[in-house]
């Protein structure tokens, strides 16, 4: 079978079409250690650190990839943002960004962003409601009476509500972890799940940590710790980094 050219490099970062004809990026740091992201829905759908091991858990529902945007974001709204590469020192990075509008008509921008180290992996989301950023520009040009009017028309556009926002992620178990949080069910993240996957979790913004794990695959969610509903202008960002232990 022969390989999808490069499209776009970056250093240490290319671009190519993946076995499902979309767009994947590779990172591969010189220090050691890889990933792929799959475009659609940003998901990254392996990891090795420099001795070569897959850390992912693969499959449909595997990887390391946004979480809580379904119905707002559809995993095709996604466009290449940026590539960075790096030396030996420095982090590789990929990002995208999605514009969409909610059923409700809200509109929604988001970006996400994967960094990858020699022996770290990080994965970041910001999600923006966007109703009424078209017309600022307008308000300053506007005399003071149609500008008064934008903006109460502004403040009656509906709030984005997003309670599950956050991100989730399939790792591989080192043994066999049983079965912990039910069939689809999750229980609060503690430091022994972790620990059977040779991997550290470090949170920021999506604090709440939720686990459930089966043989040997640990699925993980990192959450807001509160419901979210965005007003105009809003945004709620967080992020996770994965460290081999």
């Amino acid at each position: 079978m022969s390989r999808a050219p490069a499209t776009l490099l970056a250093g240490n970062v290319a671009v190519s079409l993946g076995p499902d004809g979309a767009p994947m990026a590779t990172l591969t740091h010189p220090a050691g250690g890889s990933c792929q992201v799959s475009l659609p829905g940003v998901r990254v759908t392996t990891w090795k650190g420099a001795d070569g091991v897959e850390r992912l858990a693969r499959g449909p529902d595997g990887g390391l990839l946004p979480h809580g945007l379904e119905g707002i974001i559809a995993s095709t709204d996604w466009t290449i943002e940026s590539l960075v590469g790096g030396g030996d020192g420095d982090s590789l990075a990929f990002s995208a960004f999605a514009e969409a509008r909610a059923a409700d008509g809200v509109p929604v921008r988001s970006r996400a962003e994967v960094r990858l180290w020699a022996g770290r992996l990080a994965l970041s989301l910001e999600v923006a409601h966007a109703g009424g950023e078209e017309m600022e520009w307008e308000e300053e040009e506007d005399p003071a009476g149609v500008a008064d009017e934008r903006r109460a028309k502004r403040s009656r556009i509906l709030p984005l509500p997003l309670p599950d926002v956050g991100l989730q992620g399939n790792l591989c178990c080192n043994e066999a972890a049983g079965s912990v949080g039910g069939v689809g069910g999750y229980q609060d993240g503690t430091k022994d799940a972790f620990e059977k996957t040779g991997v550290r979790l470090e949170t920021m913004g999506f604090s709440v940590v939720k686990s459930a794990s089966s043989g040997s695959v640990m699925q993980f969610k990192t959450l807001a710790p509160t419901q979210i509903a965005l007003q105009p202008g809003e945004t709620v960002s967080g992020s996770l980094q994965l460290t081999l232990c």
